[in-house]
């Protein structure tokens, strides 16, 4: 499958000078030089004809450069990329220059620059000649600024530039995932470039998100109002309290929502309002009649309870009594009483004494067991009788409470009325009162709640086209297939224990990257158990071919290249850097101190028959069977280290800039621009 690939990035000087790379498509590209020749730039420019909001290229890239553009290709479809460079201080202007067609021609100054469009227009341009789908921008997002789920340009740069920053560490996945800024933009687009959503999809995950927020918003907001209403009840019904007694408003009655009471409040503020009744004494007195009869009352249930609970710990005690001589009377059955013999069994002469004692006894038993039924039949009644006082107890006690705070509430506003010369003045105090606190209460408070079934039928529409069992689904299918190719890419990079024979498992909600080991106690170890840089390059290179694998068998729009930012760096980290390296095309004003340097390191890495060396030379024959392999991939190497004995990296070589031929990304007799 043809892909997009870079067939060239060009530099536009001042006095028409020009600068361009030129770049094979579906091949290995390599470009080495010595340090502080621009080779990091590139990928700063490629990021910057991709959108960026900021120009990150170099000071001594923008003091002398005034534009920068890229040529994409995909087989007979070509498209070019171009921006001007802002001066060292200043913001990029608000434009960028998009084409697209076939045999198109670089421009070489800015005056030849076609299809200006405003940033934000440019990079829709660009995403939709790239295959990203149109997706539309919900009613309350600025079409000027990226959605947080809507994929662009902008987020597929992760999964081509492995910059200096993510090639051998141990903590960033992917370029990008270190701004925190930009790593929620690619989190949450990942699904898209995987392709486990679609457009619509993904337009639809968005507003469900958009949706549920608000809904969450909305919801807070009604159970504040709410909770606001009651203390506005409250408060109402305190001041209509006082309106009663003032005798200028009826009681409200106890249903009453918040409108009805301030409607009520309003009236009684009103100046046309009449009281209808004066408050004095009177109102007290019978307040007072009401307390003393329901405080006798409730004396007289608590004297009767008294009495109840000791007449029903008496008939307790009695009825046990009496059981007791029941159970010694039964004897008396077991005795046949009624069978007594009339004559003396000694003398057999006639006797009544006998009978006579059975008789008593069973006379006494009957008499036992009607006093037993009397008692279990009156004590039920004494039970229920006490229950009943305790509730009229409970009744009248909540009846009294009530009681005295109207006495209290009644002597306050006669403590209050003697303040004043006349009811007037009470009541003109209670309007200012009330006044007050229409001045204070929320407007909003007083509109009806608002309806949240329609916001919940949304979402549950949203929730049903969405189908979050068929996304988790192909979620795991995403995942498994970049693990499955990362893995297979993994086995043939070099590593040292414990990555030896391993796998990788990639999981795309965080990003991450696991290591299982190999055995069957396989450990599962996280980047930072890895413990070596080549560890950690490995891992690197092999989860940004699995990506790229991915993308292509599921046709997903991201251009087949990747930028490989010096994989020499953990076998050779001090010939690139020293302890005292100035920062790579930094501004000429330090040039005489990285001169000095560059004078102590050599112009390339001197390549010897080491275990680096084979290291290195495993990951450069994996990169050119790779992009044999795969049809539309291309690979642009950043590198210091330089192979002249392997004819593939010589032939793939397009720069090669040292310090004795006085090359480098930017020529150094291009003339600085004005600072105006």
């Amino acid at each position: 499958m043809k892909r997009w690939n870079i067939a060239s990035i060009f530099f536009i000087g001042e006095e028409g000078a020009f600068r361009i790379i030129e770049l094979d498509a579906y091949r290995v590209n390599i470009i080495t030089g010595a340090s502080g020749t621009g080779k990091s730039a590139v990928i700063k420019a490629l990021d910057y004809c991709l959108g960026s909001s900021k120009c990150q290229l170099p000071v001594y890239v923008r003091r002398r450069c005034i534009a920068v553009g890229v040529k994409w290709i995909r087989g007979a479809d070509e498209m070019i990329s171009c921006r001007q460079v802002p001066l060292v201080g200043k913001a990029p202007n608000s434009y960028m220059y998009v084409t697209t067609g076939r045999n198109l021609k670089v421009p070489r100054s800015v005056e030849e620059f076609e299809g200006r469009g405003l940033v934000a227009v440019s990079k829709a341009r660009l995403g939709e000649a790239f295959g990203i789908e149109a997706m539309p921008a919900g009613d309350s997002e600025q079409p000027e600024r990226d959605s947080l789920d809507r994929p662009s340009v902008r987020q597929f740069t992760p999964y081509m530039f492995v910059t200096k920053e993510v090639i051998d560490s141990e903590t960033v996945l992917l370029h990008g995932l270190d701004d925190n800024r930009k790593a929620p933009l690619i989190t949450s687009t990942m699904p898209y470039f995987l392709g486990v959503v679609t457009g619509s999809t993904a337009a639809a995950e968005r507003r469900l998100r958009q949706a549920r927020r608000a809904l969450e918003i909305d919801a807070a907001r009604e159970e504040a109002r709410v909770a606001k209403d009651s203390l506005l009840k409250q408060r109402s019904r305190v001041l209509l309290g006082e309106a009663q007694q003032l005798g200028l408003v009826e009681r409200p009655p106890e249903e009453a929502d918040e409108a009805l009471l301030i409607n009520m409040l309003r009236r009684a503020a009103s100046p046309a309002a009449r009281p209808l009744q004066y408050p004095g004494a009177d109102q007290l007195d019978f307040l007072q009649e009401r307390r003393q009869a329901a405080l006798k009352e409730l004396n007289q249930a608590k004297r009767k309870l008294r009495a109840l609970t000791i007449t029903e710990q008496e008939s307790l005690d009695y009825a046990t009594a009496v059981g007791t001589q029941h159970q010694k009377l039964r004897i008396a059955e077991h005795l046949h009483l009624m069978d007594i013999p009339r004559k003396c069994p000694v003398c057999d002469s006639e006797t009544d004494a006998g009978a006579e004692i059975a008789v008593a006894m069973r006379q006494s038993l009957e008499t036992i067991r009607a006093e037993t039924s009397a008692v279990g039949h009156l004590r039920p009644q004494i039970g229920e009788a006490s229950e009943q006082l305790k509730k009229r107890i409970e009744e009248l006690s909540g009846l009294l409470r009530e009681l005295d705070a109207g006495v209290a509430s009644a002597l306050n506003q006669i403590a209050e009325a003697k303040q004043f010369a006349d009811l007037a003045q009470l009541q003109s105090f209670f309007r200012g009162k009330a006044t007050y606190f229409f001045e204070t209460v929320d407007d909003q408070l007083l509109k009806p709640a608002k309806d949240l079934t329609k916001q919940r039928d949304e979402i549950a529409e949203l929730e049903a086209k969405v189908d979050a069992d068929n996304r988790r689904i192909r979620m795991r299918r995403a995942e498994a297939a970049v693990s499955r190719y990362a893995s297979e890419v993994f086995s043939k990079l070099p590593k040292v224990e414990p990555c030896v024979d391993a796998e990788l498992i990639f999981s795309a909600r965080e990003p991450s990257v696991s290591v299982i080991e190999a055995g069957p106690e396989a450990a599962v170890l996280s980047m930072a158990d890895l413990g070596s840089d080549q560890n950690w390059l490995a891992v690197h290179v092999a989860l940004a071919f699995g990506l790229q694998r991915h993308f292509e068998n599921e046709r997903r729009p991201v251009p087949g290249v990747i930028v490989l930012d010096q994989l020499s760096r953990p076998y050779f980290p001090n010939q690139d850097r020293g302890p005292n390296k100035v920062e790579d095309e930094g501004d000429e004003d330090v040039a005489e101190v990285e001169a000095e340097l560059e004078e102590s390191r050599p112009d390339e890495i001197s390549i010897s028959d080491d275990e680096d060396y084979v290291a290195m030379r495993q990951h450069i024959d994996f990169l050119f069977k790779e992009v044999e392999a795969c049809g539309g991939l291309q690979v642009l190497l950043l590198e210091h280290a330089y192979f002249p004995s392997d004819p593939r990296y010589v032939s793939a070589t397009k720069e090669r800039w040292t310090k004795a031929s006085g090359e480098g990304l930017i020529p150094r007799d291009w003339k600085r621009r004005s600072e105006k």
